[in-house]
Formats: C-alpha cells, structure tokens, sequence
C-alpha cells in the first residue's frame, strides 16, 4: 500500500495595526480659576442635516453631558432654554466627511479580518480532524501490513508442509481475498484522505493570500488615515461648535468637554479624564469624572 500524503501549510496571520485615531477636542485656551456664574443657559442653534441627527437627539445630548457634571458637583450646571444667548452649533466641514470616509474603511476592514478570521478557525479545525483521521489511517494501513504478514507466513508454513488439506487451502484464499478486499477500501479511503488534504492545502494558501491582501490594505489604510490631531470641537466663550464625532458616544463626551471650557476649565495631564485635550483613553459608554477633573472643579469652586 502507497503511504499517505498528507503535506498540510501552516496558517499565518499578521496583526494588522490599525491605530485609533485621535482628535483634539478644541484650540488652546488661556483658562483662568475663577469663579463662574451658574446655571449657564444654554440652546442648540444649529444641527447640519449630514451628521443624521434631528435637533431632539442633539438636546438629549446636550442634557445627558450637562448631567456629568451635576451627577458629579451636585449643581446645575446647565440648563436647556430655546431662548439663551449661550449656543451650541453643529457644523459639517472636511473634518467630519474625513472621520466618515475612515469609518467606513475601518468598517470594511473589520468586516473582512472576521471573514478572515471565521474561515481560518474552520479551516484549523478542518487540519485537526485530517490529521487525526490521518492518524486513524496510519493504525489501520499497520494492521492490515501485519494481518498480510501473518498471512504470508501461513502460506508458507502451508508450502512447507505440503499439506493437501483442502480446508485449510480454501481457508487460505478466503483470507486472501478479505485481506485484498480491505486494502482496496483501506487505500479508497487513503485516496480520499489524501483529496482532502490537497483541498484544505489549497484553501490553506488562498487564505494566506487574503491575509496578505489584508495586510497591505491595513497599510494602505495606515497610511491613508495617518494619526492627526484636528479640532472637533471649540468653546469661543459665547458659543460651542462641534465640527466632528465618531459617534452619539463621542459627541457626548465632547459637548461635555466643552462645556467644562464654559465653566472656567483648563486642561489636564491625565489621559483618562474628561477635560484631557485629547479623546481617546476615555471611556465613552460610562464616563465619570476623573480626580483630576473634581480637582480642577473645587479649584474654581
């Protein structure tokens, strides 16, 4: 019997490095400890349509990042009146169509590394259960060498006896054929095993060619979206204007930011907190106020 062919590729995979992108939240302030006249009253004037939010989900908004900041101090900060002077804007601009095209790449990218990901684990499954069968095969192909061993040594000690046992001669040629008839279905399963394994080989290597795609377009996705801090948002003393956001998350966040700036804040070191000049550590889902931004609070307070 033929051995077995089983030549199985190695899956490889390359971290791809997609890097999350920063934004500043406003333009450098001078801020000075004082203290501040509150509640601030406070109205959205302007919700440019391309950002698909209606000026009640903005309101919400506004009021869910003002609530920060009274879940924290135990003030009023802010409150939403139609009719303030104090205004927030939401301006469509370059800004927003860029954090939109890179969203939608990321997107896209996220999307083919799960494909990716999802046919090598069956794929590596796929390897495990071959090799295990090859395994299996590899037992059954030394059983059967040693059944036509023994086999061929009673045919021998046959031979030499010179026995004219019709009984035992009949024996022998039943043997003979239920040990041919297994080799023949042993190597038909061998044969398929073996289509199996160029299969899975095959597909093996047209998934480390989509791997490598991968890797190029995360590069090209690198290189494309390079890290940038740009602007999203800036507080000018009179108004708040919003000029990107990645999510409801993040523009919660950021009107909150801002609405530090409105309270007197300045920046902090502390990458974790609200009043950072950078978003990115920050958690956007469930947000509190860090020490460093209660202490910037009870320094003006």
């Amino acid at each position: 019997m033929r051995n077995l062919i089983i030549a199985l590729c190695t899956v490889t995979c390359s971290y791809m490095g997609i890097p999350q992108q920063s934004h500043a939240q406003n333009t450098p302030h001078t801020h000075h400890h004082k203290t501040i006249q509150t509640p601030i009253f406070y109205r959205v004037a302007e919700v440019d349509p391309r950002f698909n939010l209606s000026m009640q989900q903005v309101i919400q908004l506004t009021q869910q990042a003002a609530d920060i900041w009274h879940q924290e101090t135990g003030k009023q900060h802010f409150i939403y009146d139609p009719n303030a002077t104090f205004s927030i804007h939401l301006v469509y601009d370059e800004r927003q169509q860029q954090s939109h095209y890179r969203l939608q790449n990321l997107d896209q990218l996220h999307q083919q590394q799960q494909q990716w990901e999802h046919q090598n684990q069956k794929l590596q499954q796929d390897k495990t259960d071959l090799e295990t069968k090859n395994a299996l095969l590899t037992i059954r192909q030394t059983q059967l060498a040693a059944q036509f061993q023994q086999y061929n040594a009673d045919v021998q000690r046959f031979n030499q006896q010179r026995s004219s046992s019709k009984f035992l001669a009949d024996q022998l040629v039943q043997r003979q054929q239920a040990l041919y008839q297994q080799a023949k279905a042993l190597q038909q399963e061998v044969n398929l095993h073996n289509l199996k394994a160029q299969q899975i080989n095959q597909e093996i290597n047209k998934l480390n060619e989509n791997n490598q795609l991968l890797v190029s377009s995360a590069q090209r996705f690198n290189q494309v979206f390079k890290p940038r801090l740009f602007h999203k948002g800036n507080f000018n003393g009179k108004q708040i204007m919003i000029y990107e956001f990645s999510s409801t998350d993040d523009l919660r966040l950021t009107l909150a930011h801002e609405f530090g700036h409105a309270l007197g804040l300045p920046h902090t070191d502390d990458p974790t907190s609200l009043m950072y000049p950078v978003i990115q550590q920050q958690n956007l889902q469930r947000f509190a106020l860090t020490h460093s931004d209660k202490a910037l609070v009870k320094a003006i307070y």
